[in-house]
């Protein structure tokens, strides 16, 4: 389940949208004319449903108890609008939410579990003492409701709650963990090929974007605008009346502000993520520049070139990526180069989605995606070279090497596979394929806390 919160100005406006007024009024006028009606029409049930309607799209599942429900959408909206009219009038004083289920739920989502959830919905968020109507649309393919109510309650306080977006996303996880429903990736686990319009160029274009910001070699802005149009993509910077200039990302014939994609995409914001990446790096040429020990003596004959190939460096990722901060376990991980984790949000949405990070050691460059790296490996050279990195200390614990992630925190054989981008079992990937909302370090607790509860029901083995 994801909230999506809308908000809006008018309440009869509000109401005629949620309760379908155009696509009823259209289906009378063809009722009234004698035309033969399609499968969307049904003859009027006598007010069960509230309001006689001949579409099947929608259907009201609950109210409070003062709204004259069967008396038309105009005396709805006056009873949901009543007691914003007993203070001073605010900005936006209707309060509309969309609460939008997976598709995996539809079976079991009934009228009676989504009036549930809206309600329970409303009481978590503090929504209360305000009158309201919860409405079920049959659009679409994914279930979904839309929550009509005033944002002044009786005592003509004003609901601030809607504005609490990380309060809604917490409500939202933790009715998902109550009622056993599927965790949406932002979205309803969108999959770009499904959908429409803008949208269609709107999510590839963020995360083309946010591929080539987190290249290290991408120090200014000119280097940044050369990147982004080798990807097709260029910038505009458009001065408004109000003298403020706006930037606008282009692909296509389509333009986009760049509010509307990521409000971390301004260029602001991204110079001065170039300009600490800049100095980071100089800092860390100096401080490789400068000797730890005396320089050897000068008598000594010069020695052959070694034979040996160059090593390999991985540059560290920015120290944030789209608004999420890299820690310094996740920074080592990535240098060490095993894939790590990071929750962003897409364009509008609530609820992280988990985005993997790695470095493509062919095209020697950091790759992000959100498809899990099933794929990704450590070429030996590179073991072999951070092996030899390790104190003595820490190589007296095995012979073998072993790469156990920070971020992962894994010490048994399982995991020290999984760290090392290596063969992942098969078990595990099953896990992670049941659980596609789940980051990769609570999958790996799950997964661990599963297997020791399975062995303590099978018992001690006998020899």
């Amino acid at each position: 389940m994801i909230a999506y919160i809308i908000g809006g100005s008018g309440f009869g406006g509000c109401v005629d949208y949620v309760t379908r007024r155009k696509l009823e009024e259209k289906l009378y006028k063809e009722q009234s004319k004698g035309l033969k009606a399609d499968e969307r029409k049904y003859e009027s049930n006598g007010g069960e449903d509230i309001i006689d309607h001949l579409s099947k799209d929608w259907k009201l599942l609950s109210s409070s108890g003062d709204i004259r429900i069967y008396e038309g959408r105009k005396a709805m909206a006056d009873d949901i609008a009543r007691p914003s009219r007993q203070r001073k009038p605010i900005k936006d004083p209707v309060g509309h939410i969309s609460l939008d289920f997976h598709p995996d739920d539809a079976p079991k989502m009934t009228d009676e579990l989504m009036t549930e959830l809206a309600q329970e919905y409303m009481r978590q968020m503090g929504l209360t003492n305000t009158p309201y109507i919860v409405v079920r649309h049959f659009d679409k393919a994914h279930p979904h409701c839309h929550i009509v109510f005033s944002r002044v309650d009786y005592d003509g306080k004003i609901l601030t709650q809607t504005t609490n977006f990380k309060k809604n996303e917490r409500v939202c996880k933790a009715l998902n963990l109550k009622h056993r429903l599927t965790q949406g990736k932002s979205k309803l686990n969108t999959d770009v090929s499904k959908l429409r319009g803008k949208d269609k160029i709107r999510y590839p274009l963020v995360r083309n974007i946010a591929g080539v910001y987190i290249r290290p070699e991408i120090q200014d802005w000119d280097s940044f605008l050369i990147a982004l149009k080798q990807q097709g993509i260029t910038v505009k910077e458009k001065t408004g009346q109000s003298g403020k200039t706006n930037l606008y990302y282009c692909t296509g014939r389509h333009e986009f502000w760049y509010r509307k994609l990521d409000p971390f995409f301004s260029r602001e914001n991204l110079e001065l993520k170039f300009k600490a990446r800049r100095e980071k790096q100089q800092v860390a040429k100096a401080q490789s520049r400068t000797p730890t020990q005396p320089q050897p003596q000068p008598q000594r004959k010069p020695q052959p070139k070694s034979k040996h190939p160059e090593p390999i460096v991985i540059p560290p990722l920015p120290d944030i990526v789209c608004g999420v901060k890299i820690d310094r376990l996740k920074q080592q991980a990535y240098q060490e180069g095993k894939f790590i984790s990071i929750g962003i949000c897409d364009p509008g949405g609530v609820v992280p989605i988990n985005h993997w990070i790695w470095y493509d050691f062919d095209k020697r460059e950091p790759v992000m995606s959100r498809t899990y790296p099933y794929d990704h490996k450590i070429p030996e050279a590179f073991q072999r070279q951070l092996a030899s990195k390790q104190s003595p200390a820490s190589s007296s614990q095995g012979t073998g090497i072993r790469f156990s992630s920070p971020s992962l925190g894994g010490n048994i054989p399982e995991e020290q596979g999984f760290a090392c981008g290596g063969g992942v079992p098969d078990d595990f990937k099953h896990f992670l394929e049941l659980h596609p909302g789940m980051s990769i370090e609570e999958a790996l607790h799950r997964f661990r806390d599963e297997q020791k509860a399975k062995q303590r029901r099978q018992g001690p083995k006998l020899h």
